[in-house]
Protein backbone atom coordinates (compact mmCIF):
# COMPACT_ATOMS: atom_id res chain seq x y z
CA UNK A 1 0.00 0.00 0.00
CA UNK A 2 1.59 3.26 -1.06
CA UNK A 3 0.78 6.55 0.52
CA UNK A 4 1.42 9.77 -1.32
CA UNK A 5 2.37 12.68 0.81
CA UNK A 6 0.68 15.84 -0.12
CA UNK A 7 3.00 18.76 -0.51
CA UNK A 8 1.36 22.11 -0.12
CA UNK A 9 2.01 24.31 -3.08
CA UNK A 10 5.08 26.41 -2.51
CA UNK A 11 4.57 30.09 -3.17
CA UNK A 12 6.33 31.20 -6.30
CA UNK A 13 9.47 33.12 -5.49
CA UNK A 14 10.25 35.93 -7.86
CA UNK A 15 13.77 37.17 -8.10
CA UNK A 16 14.40 40.84 -8.36
CA UNK A 17 17.79 41.98 -9.51
CA UNK A 18 19.63 44.67 -7.60
CA UNK A 19 19.22 47.02 -10.56
CA UNK A 20 15.45 46.45 -10.58
CA UNK A 21 15.26 47.57 -6.95
CA UNK A 22 17.97 50.21 -6.64
CA UNK A 23 17.16 52.32 -9.70
CA UNK A 24 13.49 52.87 -8.91
CA UNK A 25 14.29 53.37 -5.21
CA UNK A 26 16.80 56.14 -6.00
CA UNK A 27 14.22 57.81 -8.24
CA UNK A 28 11.48 57.44 -5.62
CA UNK A 29 13.60 58.98 -2.87
CA UNK A 30 14.78 61.83 -5.09
CA UNK A 31 11.21 62.58 -6.15
CA UNK A 32 10.07 62.48 -2.54
CA UNK A 33 12.76 64.97 -1.48
CA UNK A 34 12.47 67.01 -4.70
CA UNK A 35 16.12 66.43 -5.59
CA UNK A 36 16.98 66.51 -9.28
CA UNK A 37 19.51 64.19 -10.86
CA UNK A 38 21.72 67.25 -11.41
CA UNK A 39 21.52 68.19 -7.72
CA UNK A 40 22.14 64.60 -6.61
CA UNK A 41 25.19 64.55 -8.86
CA UNK A 42 26.50 67.72 -7.18
CA UNK A 43 25.82 66.33 -3.71
CA UNK A 44 27.46 62.95 -4.33
CA UNK A 45 30.23 63.63 -6.83
CA UNK A 46 28.70 60.90 -9.02
CA UNK A 47 28.24 61.95 -12.64
CA UNK A 48 24.76 62.47 -14.04
CA UNK A 49 25.52 59.79 -16.62
CA UNK A 50 26.20 57.20 -13.93
CA UNK A 51 23.11 58.26 -11.99
CA UNK A 52 21.00 58.00 -15.15
CA UNK A 53 22.29 54.50 -15.82
CA UNK A 54 21.48 53.50 -12.22
CA UNK A 55 17.97 54.93 -12.41
CA UNK A 56 17.37 53.31 -15.81
CA UNK A 57 18.44 49.95 -14.30
CA UNK A 58 21.43 49.69 -16.63
CA UNK A 59 24.05 49.78 -13.85
CA UNK A 60 24.22 48.57 -10.28
CA UNK A 61 26.11 51.05 -8.12
CA UNK A 62 29.02 50.04 -5.93
CA UNK A 63 28.48 50.11 -2.18
CA UNK A 64 30.57 53.29 -2.03
CA UNK A 65 28.37 55.00 -4.64
CA UNK A 66 25.23 53.84 -2.87
CA UNK A 67 26.59 55.17 0.43
CA UNK A 68 27.19 58.57 -1.22
CA UNK A 69 23.62 58.57 -2.56
CA UNK A 70 22.23 57.63 0.85
CA UNK A 71 24.31 60.33 2.57
CA UNK A 72 23.00 62.92 0.11
CA UNK A 73 19.44 61.76 0.79
CA UNK A 74 20.07 61.76 4.56
CA UNK A 75 19.20 58.10 5.00
CA UNK A 76 21.11 54.99 6.02
CA UNK A 77 21.70 51.99 3.79
CA UNK A 78 19.22 50.10 5.97
CA UNK A 79 16.58 52.76 5.33
CA UNK A 80 17.33 52.64 1.62
CA UNK A 81 16.59 48.92 1.47
CA UNK A 82 13.69 48.98 3.95
CA UNK A 83 10.34 48.44 2.30
CA UNK A 84 8.31 49.54 5.31
CA UNK A 85 8.57 53.30 5.74
CA UNK A 86 7.06 53.19 9.22
CA UNK A 87 8.96 50.62 11.24
CA UNK A 88 6.65 49.18 13.91
CA UNK A 89 9.18 49.66 16.70
CA UNK A 90 9.04 53.48 16.55
CA UNK A 91 6.86 55.44 18.92
CA UNK A 92 4.44 58.03 17.57
CA UNK A 93 6.80 60.73 18.85
CA UNK A 94 9.77 59.20 17.00
CA UNK A 95 7.73 58.93 13.81
CA UNK A 96 6.78 62.61 14.13
CA UNK A 97 10.44 63.56 14.50
CA UNK A 98 11.33 61.62 11.35
CA UNK A 99 8.46 63.16 9.39
CA UNK A 100 9.53 66.63 10.50
CA UNK A 101 13.18 65.88 9.65
CA UNK A 102 12.22 64.68 6.17
CA UNK A 103 10.48 68.01 5.53
CA UNK A 104 13.57 70.08 6.33
CA UNK A 105 16.05 71.45 3.84
CA UNK A 106 19.70 70.36 4.15
CA UNK A 107 20.55 73.72 5.74
CA UNK A 108 17.73 73.39 8.28
CA UNK A 109 18.86 69.85 9.10
CA UNK A 110 22.40 71.07 9.69
CA UNK A 111 21.19 73.83 12.03
CA UNK A 112 18.96 71.40 13.92
CA UNK A 113 21.83 68.95 14.36
CA UNK A 114 23.96 71.73 15.86
CA UNK A 115 21.19 72.42 18.37
CA UNK A 116 20.78 68.73 19.20
CA UNK A 117 24.51 68.29 19.74
CA UNK A 118 24.48 71.01 22.41
CA UNK A 119 22.31 68.70 24.54
CA UNK A 120 24.86 65.87 24.50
Amino acid sequence: MSVELENPAMPEITQVSAADFIGPRVKELCDKQQITKYRLSQMTGVTQTVLSRIIKRENVPTIQTLEKICAALNISLAQFFAKDENPPDLTAEQKEIIETWNGLSPEERERLMKIIRTFQ
